[in-house]
């Protein structure tokens, strides 16, 4: 609120944030990577002459995060982000280079966000890692079981290789899970305003997840950390990533060292209660499965193998919060979208279509 406040009363005024954005514009420029308008010296706002309200242009939507950066790769236009990483998140790069790299850059089970490149900006610590632009696994909104089923493999799927080779996530939250938005939107998207063109003039072009199967991702290795299993039992002191509702932390921060697996357990347990089981009718099929995941007891929390049902999976997601009104139309377009589904054949449960050439895919550009 403050920084909109700001801008309208000065449009020419960055805030403090993202003037450091601007500030390396050149180096990141050098590097291979541009930056939106806004973020370029001599920058001037279009909707000044105009003295309309900024939030209707372009150049006028304001980057949310201080820490991260949206731009296009010089060379081909692919759209990447640019995060900066703390000075706290020591493991970060080493982690991100770790699954980005060979052996494991091609490994299907392999779900860890690839890393794209690596800048050192002048007056920042630590290194810039440039990953491809995706969308919150969520956005746009599940349309049937099936596309949830296939979600919760690819991510069980990737936790469960992480912890094969001794690594914990340590905060794999509903917010640090993306998806590849390459095929679900083919003409990609505006960074902000996600459902606009990247001129913001119209409406995205997109299709469903049914359509069109996603990749999903695993993002933000800020706490992540390999256990050697020489050493013993993996104990280490707490780290509260984005759910605070964790059993164990709930003395935080006077908390003994915990083995940080289980943890990792409960985080994909109560995303799932809560952005599926609580907010769609229908997920009783999950239930068993959440409970046993979000156990008090860390110790009686099950590995990530557990095996889920499909039936029911081109039945449509009703949320509990669903207009009585917008309902029945959203009933009218799944009836009219499934019948196509299922005269093409298309699967009930989408799957990205090679899974052995799944790095290739996600470093494509349609």
């Amino acid at each position: 609120m403050t920084d909109t406040r700001m801008m309208e009363a000065n449009p020419a005024h960055l805030p403090k944030y993202e003037r450091s954005w601007l500030a390396n514009q050149k180096v990141i420029e050098a590097a291979g990577y541009r930056l939106r308008p806004r973020y370029r010296e001599g920058w001037k706002p279009s909707w000044a002459r105009w003295r309309l309200p900024h939030s209707w242009f372009e150049d006028g939507q304001f980057n949310p995060t201080p820490t991260v950066m949206d731009a296009t790769r010089a060379v081909d236009g692919k759209q990447v982000v640019l995060k900066l990483v703390p000075e706290t998140c020591v493991f970060e790069e080493e982690m991100a280079k770790l699954f980005s790299a060979e052996p494991h850059r091609m490994v299907p089970q392999n779900h860890c966000i690839p890393l794209e490149d690596t800048l050192k900006l002048p007056d920042k610590p630590m290194p810039t890692l440039v990953y491809p632009r995706m969308r919150p696994y969520n956005d746009p909104r599940f349309r049937t079981f099936g596309e949830v089923v296939a979600f919760i493999h690819q991510i069980f799927e990737g936790i469960e290789y992480m912890h094969k080779l001794h690594i914990a996530h340590k905060d794999c939250t509903g917010q640090n899970i993306v998806l590849d938005p390459s095929g679900m939107y083919p003409d990609s998207f505006h960074p902000i305003k996600k459902n606009r063109t990247l001129n913001y003039h119209w409406f995205a072009k997109s299709h469903t997840r049914t359509q069109r199967p996603p990749r999903y991702y695993i993002i933000d290795f800020g706490a992540t950390k390999y256990y050697d299993p020489a050493d013993g039992p993996p104990l280490d002191f707490a780290i509260r990533g984005g759910d605070k509702t964790v059993p164990e932390f709930r003395n935080f921060p006077n908390v003994p060292p915990q083995n940080p697996f289980p943890t990792d357990i409960y985080y994909l347990g109560n995303m799932l209660r809560r952005d599926f089981v609580k907010k769609y009718y229908g997920f009783e099929f999950l239930e068993s499965l959440v409970a046993d995941m979000v156990q008090d007891d860390p110790i009686l929390r099950p590995t990530i193998n557990a095996a889920l049902t499909t039936w029911k999976l081109r039945s449509r997601l009703v949320g509990r919060k669903d207009s009585f009104i917008v309902g029945p139309f959203r009933w009218i377009r799944h009836v009219y979208r499934t019948t196509g589904y299922i005269i093409t054949r298309t699967p009930a449960v989408p799957m990205p279509r090679d899974e052995g050439q799944s790095r290739a895919h996600a470093d494509k550009v349609e």
